[in-house]
């Protein structure tokens, strides 16, 4: 709760995706109701630019009544990322059928405890913010799992099924609204669950009634952008369909077998220096590789606990690793978050690893010994990373906030023009919303630097390891397009210079 209420406070991370949509955001104040989201993929220009539909932008729009800052689109992910900890561990613990109450309940407990100390839960998405869209998935993810375990199952009241199926819908409508990964992965494993649960009794009328519910509700759900579609003569579904089924037959991203195997190998084992050990050393490679290998192998041999939840789950990240190994990875921008769907994956596999290994058996012991070390030592690497990161933003001197460029910004005359040392424009859109939604300001914001205009500069950055480091004045630093230019004014954080 303290990491995740310094960072939404201390919001210091955004790029040009997040700025585009925090303007789709507040444009709804202004009567402008979004009915295309995040986009376009990196890969969309095969068929055209794809987007994602707009549900994202209303979930972070109640933010927005609490602040106009920037960070009003960390605020319902940190929200979600904190309420996904004590579901990853009720998840966890309806997996872990036949194991030992004490047992059972410590081991959920460690993976919500492990989860939180996952770095990459605040520095996800595009710009190493909170800020972005696939943040939220591994929450309604869970959320989805447990709603058609608790359905598959049977076990409650008519009217609470009922609501079961509703939720269902509503959190397949939302999911697939948050990354392309789900948009093109969990529709599939949606229909694939609806099918199973009809078949295990397709002679009761309930059994099509109830998913007809859920189905019925996240139709309605994307109401936005089914009206949005048909003023658009439905280009945007039309390209998506077009993707799914063309993509890797395109030239230059059509892959071979070797290359597909070859992408669902790294989907999975390249999470462990991008999330459970970050890193570039040979050690964080090593260790990552014995690690994930060996609870792959002995989390799925060994299992013994609720096989609806491990089969959803499996499903869904086996269609995943083929969708993902569909296209060429070398033509294609690869970070992280696009594996979102598998983020988790090795937390299930490590505590299942644990609950089914027998101590008493001197070769299990030692595995069980192995893995403990490993999930300690991925703890100790991620807190690293988070004390790095706490101490780089907090206290002066620090990476500047969204509130020390509000504060900067009031220094600079009304009515005059804001431009950037390196002349592009998408690194000033966050001090232009600023300016408009926060200081309610009346600035001029423009790339090319022309006499008479100001621009900022920042005292401190972050480096890859997320420590503070301290730059140079611009007139020390650097020849600036040939213009000259003079120190207007300072605060702690920043240099306002004014262009000769």
């Amino acid at each position: 709760m303290f990491i995740l209420t310094f960072v939404t406070l201390k919001f210091t991370n955004y790029s040009g995706d997040q700025i585009n949509d925090a303007y789709r955001v507040m444009g709804i104040w202004e009567g402008q109701w979004p009915t295309l989201g995040p986009g376009p993929a990196a890969w969309s220009g095969l068929v055209g630019d794809v987007y994602l539909p707009p549900l994202y932008y209303y979930l972070v729009f109640p933010a927005t009544i609490i602040t106009h800052d920037l960070s009003a689109q960390a605020i319902p992910n940190a929200l979600f990322t904190f309420l996904s900890i004590p579901i990853l561990a009720l998840t966890i613990y309806k997996l872990l059928e036949g194991v030992g109450h004490n047992k059972r309940f410590f081991l959920s407990a460690l993976a919500g405890f492990w989860y939180i100390f996952l770095f990459r839960n605040i520095v996800l998405s595009t710009g190493d913010s909170l800020g972005g869209n696939p943040v939220s998935v591994p929450f309604f993810l869970l959320c989805f799992t447990l709603l058609y375990t608790y359905q598959l199952e049977a076990r409650l009241p008519l009217y609470l099924e009922v609501l079961c199926w509703l939720a269902y819908g509503l959190v397949i409508a939302i999911i697939t609204n948050l990354h392309f990964s789900s948009l093109f992965v969990m529709p599939v494993v949606f229909i694939i669950s609806i099918i199973v649960y009809i078949a295990k009794d397709p002679k009761k009328a309930k059994r099509w009634i109830l998913p007809g519910l859920a189905i019925l509700t996240a139709l309605l759900t994307l109401t936005p952008y089914w009206i949005g579609e048909l003023g658009r003569n439905w280009i945007n579904t039309q390209r998506i369909l077009s993707l799914v089924f063309d993509s890797s037959t395109k030239e230059g991203h059509s892959v071979s077998l070797f290359q597909r195997f070859n992408a669902i190998l790294h989907s999975y084992f390249d999470l462990g220096q991008e999330v459970y050990f970050p890193g570039n050393s040979w050690k964080n490679l090593i260790i990552s590789l014995i690690f994930l290998g060996i609870i792959l192998v002995v989390g799925i041999y060994k299992f013994r606990g609720n096989w609806t939840i491990f089969r959803l789950l499996g499903v869904t990240w086996v269609i995943f690793c083929l969708a993902y190994s569909s296209t060429n990875l070398e033509n294609t921008y690869n970070p992280v978050f696009y594996k979102i769907l598998i983020y988790l994956a090795p937390i299930f596999l490590a505590i299942c690893s644990l609950a089914y290994l027998d101590i008493s058996r001197p070769l299990e012991k030692y595995l069980i010994i192995l893995i403990i070390a490993c999930i300690t030592v991925s703890i100790l690497i991620n807190t690293k990373y988070f004390y790095n990161y706490i101490s780089s933003r907090g206290g002066i001197p620090r990476v500047p906030n969204t509130s020390d460029i509000s504060q900067a910004l009031e220094k600079i005359p009304a009515q005059a023009t804001v431009c950037h040392h390196k002349e592009s424009y998408r690194n000033i859109r966050n001090q232009e919303y600023i300016d408009r939604y926060v200081n309610k300001g009346s600035l001029k914001f423009i790339a090319n630097c022309e006499p008479g205009y100001y621009l900022l500069y920042s005292k401190y950055e972050a480096l890859g390891d997320y420590t503070l480091n301290k730059r140079d004045p611009l007139s020390e630093k650097m020849n600036f397009s040939g213009k000259d230019y003079q120190l207007f004014d300072e605060t702690s954080l920043f240099y306002i210079y004014k262009i000769k």
